[in-house]
């Protein structure tokens, strides 16, 4: 039983990650006229004398779009589409065609911009080895590539079928829920959602959606406010919020804080059911969380979730804190 417990913890996982993931096109940049200049990005009164005002109008091209679309020369990406055309241009030494196929890693070696192209005005060189080399548009090579790095390929993977995980893990909670009610069931507790928490007597389910319903908010309050926050996540991803700026931080912190929890969450289970009925009860602390996951990401950006967020902490809360209670009385008696 304990290594179908702890199974189920990958499934959270994948669940909460894929509810993050995010889609190729939401990493193409905006119109020309949103793009910063380096006016924007330092304070020329206070560098004067600064390497940053040394540098050649070509150095400045590369920070700025670095900044703007996360990426730049040298950059490693992983096809993931079956194969991607590279195209000569001139002044190119290999003047044939080529492809690069699903699983190769291809680098960056050159950006231009070409303005005749009503497609898609950004080229990029990219190069498996020294002889497959070519151009292709900056549209097809996001479509058709993820970063090289574990993170960048799991959310990449998981935006494709997150839909999928979502629905299905949300059907069988509250499957799970709906059929373990008892007949006997008096109509207004039927509103409860959460009156299956009490069954176990623990802080960690509670305490578990608490941290759902947090990091929710925060998600949808980065996509909200600052989307490149996650985009450059997306490119250049770490599991270390110590060199994160605040809220993405914040965010990667409460993560960790749902996985921690839900271990607890498992444990518990473990110790207080058999098999059978412990996933069953599982089933409905998951399909829960899905629930609060996907009614507090949606709404809060619609800034309706703020209020949701704040009535179902105080919820959580107030039935943490009775269990403590409980558990308290139950140690002095």
């Amino acid at each position: 039983m304990r290594k179908l417990l702890y199974t189920s913890l990958c499934i959270l996982i994948v669940s909460c990650v894929g509810g993050m993931a995010p889609q190729p096109s939401d990493f193409l940049p905006n119109d020309s006229d949103s793009v910063p200049t380096i006016i924007n990005i330092v304070d020329t009164a206070t560098t004067e004398d600064s390497t940053l005002m040394s540098l050649t109008p070509q150095q400045v091209d590369s920070m700025v779009f670095r900044l703007t679309h996360h990426y730049s020369e040298n950059f490693n990406f992983l096809v993931k589409a079956d194969s991607l055309k590279l195209i000569p241009r001139e002044g190119d030494l290999l003047l044939d065609t080529c492809h690069v196929y699903k699983d190769d890693v291809i680098a960056v070696a050159a950006i231009k911009t070409v303005p005749g192209d009503s497609i898609d005005s950004i080229w990029v060189k990219v190069a498996s080895n020294q002889t497959t080399m070519g151009w292709i548009r900056e549209s097809e090579l996001l479509n058709g590539t993820t970063p090289d790095d574990l993170i960048s390929e799991m959310l990449d993977a998981l935006s494709s079928s997150r839909v999928i995980w979502m629905s299905a893990i949300l059907a069988i909670g509250l499957f799970t829920i709906i059929i373990g009610r008892k007949k006997t069931v008096k109509r207004q507790e039927l509103l409860n959602l959460f009156n299956f928490l009490d069954e176990m007597k623990s802080i960690y389910p509670p305490l578990f959606l608490f941290w759902i319903a947090i990091m929710a908010s925060i998600y949808a309050s980065v996509q909200n406010f600052v989307p490149e926050f996650w985009q450059e996540y997306y490119f250049h991803p770490t599991l270390n919020p110590l060199v994160l700026p605040p809220i993405m931080a914040t965010l990667v912190v409460v993560l960790w804080l749902v996985i921690i929890t839900f271990i607890a969450v498992i444990d518990e289970v473990y110790h207080h059911y058999y098999f059978l009925p412990g996933i069953i009860h599982l089933a409905k602390i998951i399909g829960t969380a899905m629930l609060i996951y996907l009614v507090i990401s949606w709404t809060t950006l619609i800034y309706v979730g703020y209020f949701l967020l704040i009535v179902l902490a105080f919820y959580l809360i107030k039935m943490m804190v009775k269990e403590v209670k409980a558990q308290s009385e139950w140690i002095k008696g």
